[in-house]
């Protein structure tokens, strides 16, 4: 076996092991609202939300596969090793971030560290000079801009979705009003589960794919079925695992959710997302929950929001991406220090 080849396994475990501890990670942003409200028990709505993970393959394409995997880093500036790199920066920030319960975006991690790693890598080759050579300015422009625009979209279009849904229940028995809710948050739940597969999943096809492509054990950007399957199906399994320590966060600290606030939450969460996804948009399923929640919270009572805490939220997602870029940056020189 050539090194090439051995690194590219290598490439695929790691990436495989980023989609696990994505599907940990962000299991919250599927769960918190159902088992917070009391509708399902922890460990059915990991089931549920895993499930619904998965089934998500049969539903969407490649296309956000496509941007994350070779349209926002040029792929003749990549290699094995510089995906390697960006795998373990990602890796290493969502574990950090786990560590502190903070609900940040494995998503941003992911293309956070890729970045750094491909930019690290033509500086140490091409000179200074060389920072913004790997970088594809259109794919990068929508995603950053996304970055901004998702948490708001799940607050604009919560914040409405709550107030309707309060008027609709008034004069009804709160007892009743929270079995009906919470009936149709079973529905909600399961689109967002499945959205968030449906996006998250293929960030890590595309990088995988990326990988064969540099490695020559790819002709062209094609995602294989075989990759597709590998990454719906472990994150699918890191769902199952569950992030019990980011549930708490999302369901119960940054405000008190009833099946009313649930239904509201999960859904404006999963149409953001379908949004990004059909634009083939890689997004944050973390970032438009945590807005979502926000909308809901405040359209009952601004008050009712810990703003103190959604404050703390918001600065670690400006850390998300440079803090992975410079550690997946820093894996790469690790690298060929060791190399030389």
């Amino acid at each position: 076996m050539t090194e090439v080849a051995a690194t590219t396994l290598v490439v695929v475990a790691v990436a495989l092991a980023f989609d696990f501890v994505n599907g940990f990670h962000d299991a919250a942003n599927s769960i918190a609202t159902i088992v917070a409200t009391k509708v399902l028990k922890p460990t059915y709505a990991v089931l549920w939300a895993s499930f619904f993970n998965f089934a998500a393959l049969f539903i969407f394409g490649t296309g956000v596969a496509k941007t994350v995997g070779s349209g926002m880093i040029a792929l003749e500036a990549v290699t094995p090793m510089v995906v390697l790199a960006g795998l373990l920066g990602a890796v290493a920030w969502g574990l950090i971030t786990w560590w502190l319960s903070l609900p940040t975006s494995s998503s941003h991690a992911l293309i956070g560290g890729y970045a750094g790693a491909a930019i690290a890598n033509s500086m140490l080759k091409n000179g200074l000079s060389a920072f913004a050579a790997p970088l594809i300015a259109s794919g990068w422009t929508w995603t950053l801009a996304f970055i901004l625009f998702a948490p708001i979209l799940g607050i604009v279009v919560a914040y409405p979705l709550m107030k309707i849904t309060i008027e609709a229940q008034r004069g009804v028995p709160p007892e009743k009003a929270d079995k009906v809710f919470g009936r149709m948050q079973l529905a909600s739940s399961a689109f967002l589960s499945l959205m968030h597969g449906g996006n998250d999943a293929q960030k890590t096809a595309g990088l995988i794919t990326g990988a064969l492509v540099t490695s020559g054990q790819l002709s062209q950007f094609d995602v294989p079925s075989w990759v597709l399957w590998m990454s719906y199906g472990t994150i699918s399994l890191g769902t199952l695992c569950g992030g019990w320590r980011i549930v708490n966060t999302m369901g119960q600290q940054l405000t008190r959710l009833r099946p009313n606030g649930g239904f509201c939450t999960e859904t404006s969460a999963a149409l953001s997302i379908l949004l990004a996804t059909l634009l083939h948009l890689p997004v944050s399923t973390t970032h438009v929950t945590t807005g979502a929640i926000l909308g809901v919270g405040a359209a009952r009572r601004i008050g009712a929001v810990r703003w103190n805490l959604a404050g703390n939220i918001l600065a670690a997602w400006v850390l998300t991406i440079p803090a992975a870029a410079l550690m997946g940056g820093s894996v790469v020189v690790a690298i060929l220090l060791l190399a030389k």
